[in-house]
């Protein structure tokens, strides 16, 4: 009963691309294992979800050994392969930018990641991008010596069912951070929508309900119109979305797609030209 139940909810899930997939039913099985001596195993640590990031690590740190590679690299390598795909979409993106010392000391990994954050197009150029804003000004590439991640910080105004910031400006491209603070009693997320599909995405998450596959989902509607997602954060609890403003000017919208608080828990991204 118990494995149809969690089959039926991951493939009622989004993509990882949206939100990162429940662990593996072996996890527990796979984080006992040594993956010095388990390349499979190191393999696989890398690219599941609900590995811990010293364990993630140590992975890497296998993996580089046994290519006679730097373990920087073998993050990088991994998260490129994985950016959008596997459960660790995320999380290795986050272990990326904790180790942006190391990127600093291997000149060939630090030139791969100025190349991805000056890339507009390549979904690893906002992991890529932080990573290298990470580093001090001194040890960046020249090129980038000035960049910056912007941070929006925002709240939910308790029992109103509102973000405290309800419009935000940015340049196409800009890197910018959504760091919520849920400061009200119950579950919010927030999605990033295109112009004018924000009553589609509600109306789906509407209809996704209160039901184990909708949790499992995050309240997130498997949608094209969704640009970018911060899965449900609890209450007193804080989250972080990551992206670049959309290349495309125009009015954008951020909204909480928990059922029933997308008419009111909303707000506005306004992306300008680009002055470059």
């Amino acid at each position: 009963m118990f494995v149809a139940l969690l089959v039926t909810t991951l493939l009622a899930a989004p993509p990882a691309r949206l939100v990162p997939p429940l662990p593996p039913a072996d996890i527990q099985a796979l984080l006992a294992m040594d993956p010095s001596k388990d390349p499979a195993a190191a393999k696989r640590m890398l690219s599941e979800a609900g590995v811990p990031a010293d364990q993630r690590r140590k992975a890497a740190e296998a993996i580089a050994k046994a290519g006679s590679g730097t373990t920087v690299a073998a993050v990088l390598d991994a998260a490129i392969q994985c950016t959008g795909t596997c459960g660790a979409t995320r999380d290795l993106a986050d272990l990326l930018v904790s180790m942006a010392a190391d990127a600093a000391k291997d000149p060939a990994t630090l030139e791969r990641l100025t190349k991805l954050a000056q890339a507009t197009d390549d979904p690893m150029r906002v992991t890529a991008y932080r990573t290298i804003a990470a580093l001090p000004a001194d040890q960046r590439p020249a090129a980038l010596k000035d960049i910056a991640v912007r941070v929006i910080a925002l709240k939910a105004v308790p029992g109103a069912m509102q973000y405290d910031v309800k419009e935000v400006k940015a340049k196409a491209g800009e890197i910018l951070d959504f760091a919520f603070e849920n400061t009200d009693t119950i579950q919010h997320n927030l999605l990033m929508v295109a112009p004018g599909k924000m009553s589609e995405v509600g109306v789906a998450a509407d209809k996704m309900g209160e039901t184990v596959e909708g949790k499992a989902a995050q309240f997130v509607p498997d949608l094209p119109s969704v640009i970018a997602v911060m899965g449900l954060v609890d209450p007193q609890k804080s989250g972080h979305l990551y992206m670049a403003a959309p290349q495309k000017p125009g009015t954008y919208q951020y909204v909480c797609t928990y059922p029933g608080h997308w008419r009111m828990m909303n707000g506005k991204l306004k992306v300008e030209k680009s002055e470059k």
